[in-house]
């Protein structure tokens, strides 16, 4: 019995892992004709493109993996049932629920390789893949480090700590020390700042000069940075939700509890971490009741064209959905079940036809 689960499981992570590796590439050769526009602005070279579809590829492997779990279950049944393998395990006695659990097995692994993409490895790499395009587009050689609430940008000898930046491209307590051989020259506090004419105008600053002998301090209402980054930047860096992982989501939901049409996609993004792995159980498990039945050939194709279209659909729905919880202010936890409570039906009435 065990090793008839364990059989069947490998068999279809197998077959899930081709088409994983094939629906990747398709997405991999179409990001990159996508990237293709932009080398040449800048310093963003064709390697910086083929660099930045790489780091993408793990957000577009998450957004894939659903369907690619639904075919790779119904290529891997496929497989069993053209070797006869399936039917000397029907003749042996072992029912569909037997068989369905090597299946949810597999499902079970790739459904927590999803929910590691989706929580952490992919918005890493997204982020990664978004700050070095703008830092490549637009010229700017900073050195940046960052977290969910501020940020710490180093350009020449200035070094800048930026306490929070607002969705609406203020920033606040912003403090910029500057060094000269090894050295603390000046440090300058002001309580806030705007993006005017390509330039940062920092309001009511205070300004510490230091030198060997004394310490002087002056205020300024107003004064101008210039060795900041620009606040599309910035954004990307502390304000997109789409590239934080689950534990700075967490701190995000926690440090903003504001009820708005911002905070309802922040939730959004957190049920679909949830959401997405469910998702692919369901689907692979929908391919137990396809691949299950008559083993004839026409029948086989039959079904493997209807399990692409309701993968794809799925995909479609997933996708639309969300956005459509939006802009009709629906809750975030019904914009992330919805489509994975839609397929749960489907799967349990596919398994009672199975029964009839």
């Amino acid at each position: 019995m065990r090793k008839l689960t364990l059989y069947v499981a490998s068999t279809v992570l197998y077959t899930s892992f081709i088409m994983i590796l094939a629906l990747t590439a398709i997405f991999f050769i179409f990001t990159y004709i996508n990237q293709a526009g932009d080398i040449g602005q800048g310093n963003y070279s064709a390697l910086d493109a083929f660099l930045f579809v790489l780091y993408d590829a793990p957000a577009n492997i998450y957004l894939i993996m659903p369907v690619c779990a639904l075919l790779g279950g119904m290529m891997g049944l496929g497989l069993l049932a053209h070797n006869s393998e399936l039917i000397v395990m029907r003749a042996s006695g072992q029912s569909i629920a037997q068989i369905a659990k090597g299946v949810l097995l597999a499902a079970s692994i790739l459904a927590l390789l999803t929910f590691l993409m989706g929580a952490y490895i992919a918005p890493y790499f997204q982020k990664k893949a978004a700050v070095n395009k703008t830092l490549a587009t637009g010229g700017n050689q900073a050195l940046v480090l960052y977290d969910t609430q501020s940020i710490w940008v180093r350009e020449g000898n200035s070094f800048i700590h930026v306490g929070k930046n607002e969705p609406n491209g203020q920033l606040r307590n912003i403090t910029r020390f500057e060094v000269s051989n090894n050295e603390l020259d000046a440090v300058s506090f002001g309580k806030n700042a705007e993006y005017k004419g390509k330039q940062w105008h920092v309001q009511d600053v205070n300004i510490t000069k230091i030198n060997q002998q004394s310490a002087s301090t002056e205020h300024k209402a107003q004064d101008i940075w210039n060795n900041l980054l620009p606040p599309s930047l910035l954004k990307i860096i502390t304000s997109n939700t789409d590239y934080l992982n689950l534990n700075e989501l967490v701190d995000y939901i926690k440090a903003n509890k504001e009820e708005s049409q911002s905070a309802n996609r922040i939730w959004l993004k957190f049920w679909q971490m949830f959401f997405q792995p469910l998702s692919l159980l369901i689907l692979m498990l929908i391919s137990v009741p396809f691949s299950l039945g008559s083993q004839r050939s026409s029948a086989m194709g039959y079904k493997l064209v209807l399990g692409m279209l309701f993968g794809f659909s799925f995909y479609i729905i997933n996708q639309t959905f969300g956005p459509f919880s939006l802009v009709y202010n629906l809750p975030a936890f019904l914009g992330a079940a919805i489509p994975s409570f839609i397929f749960l039906i489907l799967l349990a009435f596919l398994f009672w036809k199975m029964k009839e």
